[in-house]
């Protein structure tokens, strides 16, 4: 199985999700899902995390949190690894809980993250676990904590979800208000579309495409080639952060890569440097650097190769540019 795309740096903000393995209930009893809400509570206090919204199912789990420092990985395994050996002794059984490791999404705070928010608190009723009447009686979510201010924990921020709502106040109108928000967005589909609720635990990222560009080209992913088939979108938008970098380094442009010869020798400069360090395909190489056929690239990139060019000092010069 493919191991999912981690991004961690200060202060990013994710989507976190699992199920029990097998699609298991193991939050089928109000016990579980209170000794699992304890042990995020106990997660968000010791990483320092800030826990922006979360809902609990019977099979599976959403959190949506901040994390002031990169540490997700670390206080996600704490946290499983916790509630599973709880929740093993209980049962007095042996084995994985979960479906393998955890799922997250990087999210754009401000294109996602209020989306986010209401599709968590949403979840139940789409489920047909309860009533948008009755959502806001609905234990198992942080939903429940904003109309109960003396129990909230201190790692709860209910605020954003106010405030992402259409800048509401932490106050009995202000909270009425956003009820009347999520049934105004449940009774439109078009309105739900807009929200992105089809998209929300999918990919690797909660964002516009210049948010994850910007993501990769900061090398705050530093093993994207090999995370398997779910990071094929960020694959693909280092590649092409990788050519801009060269095309701009030969002060050339896409109609120039149109207009100019399939074997140019910057071209196939370009198109060896992304074969060495990436795994880019010769049909996306070929497409984009209009370079003919797949079969052409690779027979260019390997002339360029027997004849030593990839040791010259211009080629050199490039690499150390584009990679500082």
């Amino acid at each position: 199985m493919p191991r999912h795309l981690r991004i961690e740096y200060p202060g990013a903000l994710y989507h976190v999700l699992n199920r029990g393995n097998y699609r298991r209930d193991v939050f089928a009893t109000d016990g579980n899902k209170q000794a699992f809400e304890r042990t995020v509570f106990a997660a968000c206090e010791r990483c320092g995390w800030v826990l922006h919204a979360y809902c609990l199912m019977d099979n599976h789990y959403h959190l949506a949190v901040e994390t002031p420092q990169p540490n997700l990985s670390r206080g996600m395994q704490w946290l499983q690894a916790t509630y599973a050996n709880r929740f093993n002794r209980l049962v007095k059984d042996r084995g994985h809980l979960f479906q393998g490791r955890f799922k997250s999404l990087i999210v754009d705070r401000d294109a996602y993250l209020g989306p986010l928010l209401h599709y968590l608190h949403l979840n139940p009723v789409r489920a047909g676990a309860v009533s948008i009447e009755a959502l806001r009686h609905w234990r198992w979510s942080s939903l429940w904590y904003l109309f109960r201010k003396r129990l909230r924990p201190a790692c709860l921020n209910v605020a954003t979800c106010l405030y992402t709502a259409g800048h509401l106040a932490d106050t009995p109108a202000g909270r009425k208000r956003y009820l009347a928000y999520l049934d105004w967005l449940l009774e439109s589909d078009e309105r739900m579309k807009s929200q992105k609720a089809d998209a929300m635990s999918r990919g690797w990222a909660l964002g516009t495409k210049p948010f994850k560009k910007d993501l990769l080209e900061n090398d705050r992913v530093r093993w994207v080639e090999s995370v398997g088939r779910e990071s094929a979108e960020a694959r693909q938008l280092v590649w092409e952060g990788l050519l801009d970098k060269m095309l701009a380094y030969h002060a050339k442009s896409g109609p120039d890569a149109e207009g100019e010869k399939k074997s140019a020798l910057w071209k196939v400069m370009i198109a060896h440097v992304m074969k060495t360090h990436t795994d880019v395909t010769n049909g996306w190489l070929s497409e984009h650097l209009h370079m003919g056929t797949p079969r052409g690239v690779s027979r260019y990139v390997a002339a360029f190769e027997r004849a030593g060019r990839h040791r010259r000092r211009d080629y050199k010069r490039m690499i150390a540019q584009i990679t500082t």
